[in-house]
């Protein structure tokens, strides 16, 4: 099941998508351009994990856990960004997670596409770990009325102006 928008949230841009979908790349851009506090979930995954363990909701060194990183990452933004707008990206960021309200949106290349941006990435790597993740996040923005920005054959300027239009108010 997928979150509404919550209202406690501070001023949060969504960015999810699987693996080799140019969430960074264009996170990064998109945030620098417009002057938003770029958070990368995925450069927090490891405190995360020692958080939850402290928490006694995960077993540290298990990988990488199935709990629910938002309080973390919220609570990450409220002392890091000063009230400025954050644009949160990361494989981690799930609908399930990150919600599919106004301020979430998801850069989905097909299948085909992934594995190529896989593969260009780590020619001859096994890349099952990663196609897996697309199916998760497909299969959680079924039925719902998600932002999806399809990147096959986009270059990333074209993303970038893609996710703009898509947030403008």
């Amino acid at each position: 099941m997928t979150r509404e928008s919550e209202v406690d949230d501070p001023d949060i841009i969504w960015i999810g998508g699987p693996a080799a979908a140019g969430k960074t790349t264009v996170s990064q851009l998109f945030a620098q351009k417009h002057g938003y506090f770029y958070y990368s979930v995925d450069a927090h995954a490891f405190d995360h994990e020692k958080r939850a363990a402290a928490a006694g909701i995960h077993v540290l060194g298990s990988g990488p856990g199935d709990f629910d990183r938002r309080p973390m990452i919220i609570e990450d933004i409220r002392s890091s960004a000063a009230g400025a707008t954050a644009v949160v990206e990361g494989a981690f960021v799930t609908p399930a997670m990150a919600g599919v309200g106004e301020n979430a949106l998801w850069l989905m290349p097909s299948k085909e596409e992934q594995l190529a941006r896989l593969e260009h990435r780590n020619p001859g790597g096994n890349h099952e770990g990663r196609v897996w993740g697309w199916g998760l996040v497909r299969s959680q923005l079924e039925g719902t009325g998600a932002r999806v920005i399809v990147v096959d054959g986009q270059t990333v300027d074209q993303t970038v102006m893609a996710v703009e239009k898509l947030l403008e108010k």
